[in-house]
């Protein structure tokens, strides 16, 4: 189940008898909604800046940033990374995120634990692109070289 399924059920919990109605009325529902939409661009705004990072350190240059039909992205078209460094980009995010976020926990106050693992999950979840790339960049030999264009990538062979 997708962060779309999971956000659904919890909502729908709110329309079942037996669930406080009060949860609705008394406005704690709009202060969930506002902490996952937090959540949610926040998340999806780390994502893609750790990707950048480590675009810019591998590249020395400032990559594009953009946003495409239900997506966002950070890309270096025209730069072509070796295989073992495309994949630490690609994997950056989920790796970078995960253990920040689970590493500042135990120091959160209550109200953000919420809006903190919504944002984990939203996180694991943008990654499912990004594992499946690797994964498919995994496969292949150990001297391609990899162009992210931010939509699609492409993988090169030498000679």
């Amino acid at each position: 189940m997708g962060v779309e399924g999971l956000f659904l059920w919890w909502l729908f919990l709110g329309l079942r008898p037996g669930i406080a109605p009060d949860f609705w009325l008394s406005g704690e529902i709009l202060g969930w909604l506002l902490g996952f939409v937090l959540a949610l661009l926040v998340s999806i705004t780390l994502h893609e800046l750790v990707h950048g990072v480590f675009f810019w350190f591998f590249a020395g240059q400032r990559p594009r940033f953009g946003l495409g039909p239900g997506y966002a992205y950070a890309a270096m078209p025209g730069w072509y990374f070796p295989k073992r460094k495309y994949l630490m980009v690609g994997l950056s995010p989920l790796v970078v995120l995960t253990v920040v976020g689970l590493v500042l926990v135990p120091f959160l106050p209550g109200g953000l634990l919420g809006p903190v693992f919504w944002g984990l999950v939203i996180n694991a979840g943008g990654a499912i692109g990004d594992l499946y790339i690797c994964l498919r960049i995994a496969r292949e030999a150990e001297d391609v070289w990899v162009q992210d264009h931010g939509d699609g990538f492409e993988v090169y062979r030498r000679g």
